[in-house]
């Protein structure tokens, strides 16, 4: 008797497809950390902060939505009305912080979005699609699973903390890095071992060409999210 066997694939598909999301956070850092607070270059700015707003929204992430808009709303009053007021330095203080959340904060939105919504396997497929070398591929896919497993570790080490009645007691700086730091930074080494050979299991890096069953594809959301970013970036380097 033969066997056969079938795969019933997810029908929960990613906001955007993976080339779509680098596309935006390129776009996004360049635009964002190299431009302006003046003329055309303001306007571009604000489009590429709505971007990763919109992202949230649509990943219905409401409490990250309403922090992130608040946060760049703080920082608009600070740039165009606290500056003006202030001087010495006061004025340098509201600069570095203004300037480290409206330059910085998008780009690292946008690609805590696309590391959210994007697994590893969708990720591999647009890679291969456009024909990026393993030797790139596979260490952004070890990425994309590296940053989440992290998270959950030290949450673990939290959890066991308190469980230990540790979490609430006043501890100087050097047994903080001791129960905390310390743990993490030996999972770190463990977890991204781990994670190679599990990608290196999977198939990455052989000379056979590898099948997919997660459905990647661009979308009308895409096409209109990339004429956007083609346009921001065009008036980016023209202005």
């Amino acid at each position: 008797m033969q066997a056969v066997v079938s795969f019933k694939e997810s029908s929960v598909r990613s906001v955007l497809d993976p080339r779509t999301s680098l596309l935006a956070i390129l776009v996004i850092s360049m635009v964002m950390i190299c431009g302006g607070l003046s003329g055309v270059e303001y306007y571009l700015r604000i489009i590429c902060w709505m971007i990763p707003f919109v992202f949230l929204l649509t990943m219905k992430k409401y409490k990250n939505a309403i922090t992130y808009f608040c946060l760049y709303v703080f920082v608009a009053v600070i740039e165009g009305a606290v500056l003006q007021i202030t001087s010495g330095w006061m004025n340098l203080f509201f600069v570095i912080v203004a300037g480290m959340v409206s330059r910085f904060l998008a780009p690292m939105i946008m690609g805590y979005c696309v590391m959210q919504s994007t697994t590893v396997s969708e990720f591999v497929t647009a890679m291969e699609r456009m024909h990026v070398p393993q030797t790139i591929t596979i260490p952004l896919a070890v990425m994309f699973r590296f940053f989440p497993t992290i998270s959950e570790e030290t949450r673990a080490v939290s959890e066991a903390m308190r469980m230990r009645q540790i979490a609430g007691k006043k501890q100087s700086i050097i047994k903080k890095m001791e129960y905390e730091l310390v743990p993490v930074m030996m999972a770190t080494v463990r977890i991204a071992d781990e994670l190679s050979q599990a990608s290196l299991t999977k198939g990455l890096g052989g000379a056979i060409k590898r099948t997919h069953i997660c459905e990647v594809g661009l979308r009308v959301r895409d096409y209109m999210l990339i004429a956007l970013l083609v346009i921001v970036l065009l008036l980016f380097v023209v202005y």
